[in-house]
């Protein structure tokens, strides 16, 4: 799969939901998840459908880091709670 910057990703899937795999990615000091790499494993007209595929990926692989992010947004601004 192919591996993408946050602005890549916004340019090749422009308005639309997007599931993205972290490929690398690191917490800063404050708490934010910087995505550098990331993988789109799928692309979806709206966010219901989007979070279905994403519970269906993480209920049988934890490990991995999944996002539904819209390419509206100019940074992933994700949060660490």
């Amino acid at each position: 799969m192919t591996q993408l910057k946050w602005e890549d990703v916004c340019q090749a899937f422009p308005e639309q939901w997007v599931l993205i795999e972290a490929i690398d990615a690191h917490t800063n000091d404050h708490r934010e998840r910087i995505l550098v790499d990331m993988t789109p494993l799928k692309k979806f007209s709206n966010s219901p459908e989007a979070m279905k595929v994403y519970q269906e990926i993480h209920r049988y692989d934890l490990s991995r880091e999944l996002y539904v992010l819209h390419t509206s947004r100019k940074e992933p601004n994700i949060i660490e709670k």
